[in-house]
């Protein structure tokens, strides 16, 4: 009896599947939770301010970047499980990027990160609608 050519790479595609997911290779399991992270942005009377989901990250594998006129979010977290037996690798990696509309004033910026929240406040300059709007003319 002759196979169909392609049942024995199915068979071996569903093996290398179950390994990456159960962490038996020695690589980094597959997390499915590696997609990109919940970004939000508003405009106050400071400026903008960007609200991040990160759960599961301490801050310091938080890495924030402006450049360029966008604002760069990414994490890294990495564990590793050991029963004597064998090794489990986990690592977990997000990164996202938005960008700001109108000018930033980069020394100012500000961020905080509580309970997998990041806030980061991106103060703008003073607009024009503050300065002295000068004298209305009325045309007859």
């Amino acid at each position: 009896m002759r196979r169909y050519p392609f049942d024995e790479m199915e068979r071996m595609m569903e093996q290398m599947r179950r390994a990456v997911y159960e962490g038996r290779t020695g690589l980094p399991a597959f997390d499915a939770g590696n997609r990109g992270i919940n970004l939000s942005l508003d405009e106050d009377d400071d400026g903008y301010v960007v609200v991040a989901d990160v759960p599961g990250f301490e801050k310091e594998e938080i890495d924030l970047r402006f450049e360029d006129g966008s604002l760069s979010v990414e994490a890294s977290h990495e564990t590793s499980e050991e029963d004597g037996v064998s090794a489990r690798h986990h690592a977990r990696h997000v990164h996202e990027r938005i960008h700001v509309p109108g000018e930033i004033i980069e020394e100012e910026i500000a961020a905080s990160y509580h309970n997998g929240v990041l806030e980061v406040h991106l103060p703008t300059p003073e607009s024009v609608d503050d300065e002295d709007p000068g004298t209305r003319i009325d045309i007859d």
